[in-house]
Order: structure tokens, then sequence, then C-alpha cells
């Protein structure tokens, strides 16, 4: 309660993170040519994380003006950074193949998680309702953090069901005839969309 920098720095991390999330899941998207489908679903994804970014940002904003630094955050979050860098480093293969594809759904499917639980601990803990009602009182501030958590909670378990779509997609009704997924991808000269540094990863 004496230390809403420290909590506002660690907000301001997630919304990072959420934001490298949206460029990752929106960039892979731009490099399949097919399915829409499967195009279409990440790329919602995408939306859904920048969206979490922005709400972020806002809560951290309001909690205090201490901005995080990105080189912080591999510290502050840990396992979650680490998927993220991960995720990044995948996603920019040049020789991005269904194999791979495989292993980013994987990847994503315990982002999602991660992410899930990292809110869930927030919502459970009362941490930022107890914050929001001291900000309150100090600085006339109303926040509507637990909403936005819990919403984000629905979200990222919403998208843990989007890569079991994206799976059935690509399953047996979807095969080639050698068994790999009817998946087709561009080549990185067609990516549209900018990826944060590669340089951020965790050790």
């Amino acid at each position: 309660m004496n230390r809403p920098k420290i909590v506002a720095k660690y907000i301001s991390c997630l919304s990072i993170l959420e934001e490298n999330a949206a460029l990752i899941y929106s960039n892979l998207s731009d490099r399949i040519e097919s399915p829409d489908l499967i195009k279409s679903l990440l790329l919602s994804i995408s939306q859904d994380s920048l969206r979490h970014s922005e709400l972020l940002k806002d809560i951290a904003d309001s909690i205090s003006d201490s901005k995080a630094k990105r080189g912080d955050c591999a510290e502050n979050l840990g396992r979650l950074w680490s998927i993220v860098s991960y995720c990044l480093k995948e996603v920019t293969k040049k020789g991005l193949g269904p194999q791979d594809f495989s292993i980013l759904l994987s990847a994503f499917d315990s982002l999602e998680s991660a992410l899930g639980e990292e809110y869930y601990a927030f919502v459970q803990t009362k941490t930022l309702e107890l914050m929001a009602n001291e900000i309150s009182q100090l600085y006339d501030i109303s926040l509507e953090s637990i909403k936005v958590f819990k919403s984000m909670i629905r979200d990222e378990k919403r998208h843990r069901g989007i890569m079991d779509t994206i799976r059935d997609l690509t399953g047996d009704d979807s095969m080639e005839q050698d068994g790999t997924p009817k998946v087709k991808y561009q080549t990185p000269d067609s990516w549209t969309r900018s990826l944060p540094p590669a340089t951020y990863n965790s050790t």
C-alpha cells in the first residue's frame, strides 16, 4: 500500500507484454495466406491483446506516473516475458512451417494460460481493489480495475478456446496427403507490421 510505484511499474510491464503479444499474433496472421479463418482468429486475439495493453496502461498511469522500462520487464514478469520472447523469436523465422506453427500454438496457449493466472491473482488478492480505494482517498481517482481484470480473464480463457479451434482447423480433416496441415505462409518480405526488437529476451 505504501509503494504504488512498484505496482504501477508491474502493471506497465504487463501492458508492454500485451502490446508485444498483439504484434506477434498480427504478424503471424500476416504470414498465413490461407485458410482465411485462421488468419481472422489470430487477428481477433491480436486486437484483444492490444485493447488489454491500453487498459493496463491506463490503470498504471492512474496509480502512478512512474513508467516501466522494457529492460526491467524481464525481471518483473519472469516466465511471462520468456514466453513472449520465445514466440517473438519463432514468429520471425524465415522458414516457418507447419511444425513450427504447431509449436507456436502450444506456446500461445501457455501464454494465455499464464496471463489468465496473473490477472486472476490480482482479483483474488484484491491488490488493485485496495490500491484503488487508497488512491481514491488520496487523489480523488476512481478505478474500475477489478472489473477490467475480470474481463481480461474471460478474454484469456476465450483465447485458449480459439487455439483449440485453430488446432481443429489444422487437424485430420484439414490435412494434406503427406499429413501436414493445410496452412500456407507468405514470405517475410510481405510482413506489414513492425515487431519490437528481439533484444529484450529474458535470461
